[in-house]
């Protein structure tokens, strides 16, 4: 066999981008978690005079133990101390009252470091979702059918969480940008923050979006919505083409509930599109007060908000957490799903309170090390919907926002397993946006994996009813320093005609006139030796592409050792 071009060209869509991501990266850990936060107690301060003032601020901002004092849209201040007890900020000069405002988890979950092939949430293949058990091909969003209409190009979405990664590559041109302020210390744009020109960090206070080491869990959510697509990096995003405003509230693994709500009413009142939120909890009183005036401030505004539906496997029904359980119009909770359309363990659900699932087990996503993980967790599966709002925007620019909110759950795929859990019974599908959706070609691989020697994968083709001159050209390619390479002059037996591979890695194999190509399934038989591979396969009707072409790995020996992380 003989390597001779890089194999891009042979795997087209995200199925070939998901192959060559992991065969071509290092060993990718599953995150053991989003750091251990700043440490600090916010508190809620109620001015005497009824408005927090700057003089006000400045004088509890100059306490000992206090980070930061910030003025709320409300005309309170949240106070952010170390070790500062409430009774000494009702005693400061002009303070009315103080209140503890609550902080609730982000909704990620972690395991073991592994190294295994990803993208199942886009695209499954029946081979690519690794650690889970049964797998069912296609139980995916249909990432690929859904760029064939829109990338999420000229969408805003905000991500208030615990940070971002500026200088991750995967995310390299997704960052949004004030266009009413330049970044530096002057408030150009009249809002009282100061340099905001990527966003704010409003647990410092500051334009620091990043968050530093606390900022993990943010990156996780953004890249699920976000990451770039064919850069020759990492995976990619359900909206590859999205700006992604990030407005920090918390830390590590908290997310402080004032903070978001604050976030929540910036976003919508600088463009922003959909609000994701992968976070909440049991909250009541006026913290919950001031997040539903945020949801409702959103509303007015033309903003969708999207909740993660909380990882405690309880029924959101009868349990209730917040912003999950909000019953706003604008508000779509999201549920967690496995690569077998099941409800994921952990994953919250409630047929009145749950709009919709979407993939959530073992989800490979940006970390902000400039590195990957794999995470599970309601945070990952609310990001896909938020990012597929951005998609229902780009192909719906004059809707309203409950019309993007009725498509999209219009479009959902009906599952057993979701119904009597979930409003609309289904899991996130974005096959519809695309106006040739009805020629969606599907791909089934097994057998993906073997010692070395004869190996005879399996593909079995999906398709609609359309009659025509059918073939299918399937492609061969291996990893090899860092890059996967088109495995050229190599024999391939199919249907019994031994062929030999092009320059490109591919043969191409006639299947005849069929009424339609639904159910063939074709076997390559081909020698390999210990490596990582990936093969590919396209659909040919009357001589042109059906449908897009797709790849999955095809692991030769002992190449699937867990990786240690990083």
């Amino acid at each position: 066999m003989r390597a001779v071009a890089v194999v891009a060209a042979a795997l087209t869509g995200f199925g070939g981008a998901a192959a060559v991501d992991a065969l071509a990266d290092p060993a990718l850990a599953v995150a053991d978690g989003y750091g251990t936060g700043d440490g600090l107690t916010r508190y809620v301060v109620t001015a005497a005079s009824g408005d927090a003032t700057p003089e006000l601020l400045a004088s509890l901002a100059e306490l000992d133990g206090v980070a930061s004092a910030q003025r709320l849209f409300d005309g309170t201040a949240l106070v952010a101390t170390a070790g500062v007890p409430a009774q000494r900020l009702r005693t400061a000069p002009g303070v009315a009252a103080v209140e503890p405002s609550p902080s609730v988890p982000v909704l990620g979950t972690a395991s073991d470091p592994l190294y295994a092939p990803y993208g199942w949430h886009l695209e499954n293949t029946g081979a690519n979702a690794y650690q889970q058990s049964p797998v069912r091909a296609d139980a995916d969003i249909d990432g690929s059918d859904g760029w064939d209409a829109a990338t999420g190009a000229g969408v805003v979405v905000a991500v208030v969480d615990t940070g971002y990664d500026s200088d991750h590559p995967d995310l390299a041109g997704a960052l949004w940008t004030n266009p009413a302020e330049a970044c530096g210390g002057a408030d150009t744009d009249g809002n009282g923050l100061a340099g905001d020109c990527h966003g704010w960090n409003f647990a410092t206070n500051s334009p620091d979006v990043d968050n530093g080491t606390g900022g993990s869990h943010g990156t996780t959510v953004a890249g699920v919505i976000a990451a770039r697509k064919d850069n020759a990096a990492g995976l990619a995003g359900v909206a590859p083409e999205v700006t992604v405003m990030p407005l920090v509230a918390g830390s590590g693994e908290g997310i402080d509930v004032t903070l978001g709500a604050q976030a929540i009413r910036y976003a919508a009142d600088h463009g922003a599109t959909v609000v994701n939120a992968s976070w909440g909890g049991a909250i009541t009183g006026s913290a919950l007060a001031t997040l539903r005036s945020a949801v409702a401030y959103a509303a007015s505004k033309g903003v969708l908000v999207v909740a993660a539906a909380g990882n405690d496997s309880g029924n959101r029904d009868s349990s209730i957490v917040y912003p999950a359980s909000l019953t706003e119009a604008n508000v779509l909770t999201v549920g967690a799903s496995t690569a077998s359309d099941t409800v994921s363990d952990f994953s919250g659900y409630g047929a009145t309170s749950v709009d919709l699932f979407a993939p959530g087990t073992l989800v490979a996503t940006t970390w902000n090390d400039g590195g990957y993980r794999l995470t599970s967790g309601t945070s990952i599966a609310a990001p896909q919907v938020a990012a597929a709002l951005a998609l229902y925007r780009e192909t719906m620019p004059s809707a309203t926002a409950d019309q993007l909110r009725a498509a999209l759950l219009a479009d959902v795929d009906p599952i057993v397993a979701f119904q009597g859990r979930s409003v609309s019974g289904g899991r996130l599908n974005v096959s519809d946006l695309d106006p040739a959706a009805t020629t969606a070609v599907g791909y089934r691989f097994t057998g993906m994996s073997g010692p070395a020697g004869q190996l005879a994968p399996q593909v079995q083709v999906s398709a609609p009813a359309a009659a025509g001159s059918y073939a299918v050209t399937v492609g061969l390619g291996m990893e090899h320093g860092g890059e996967v390479w088109a495995l050229a002059g190599t024999p391939v037996e199919l249907d019994g005609t031994t062929l030999t591979t092009d320059d490109a890695g591919q043969v191409t194999v006639p299947l005849g006139s069929l009424p339609t190509a639904d159910g063939v399934t074709v076997s390559p038989t081909v020698d390999l030796l210990e490596g990582r591979y990936a093969l590919s396969v396209q659909l040919l009707r009357d001589g042109a592409a059906f449908g897009s072409s797709y790849a999955a790995p095809l692991l030769v020996g002992d190449v699937g050792v867990p990786g240690t992380g990083g």
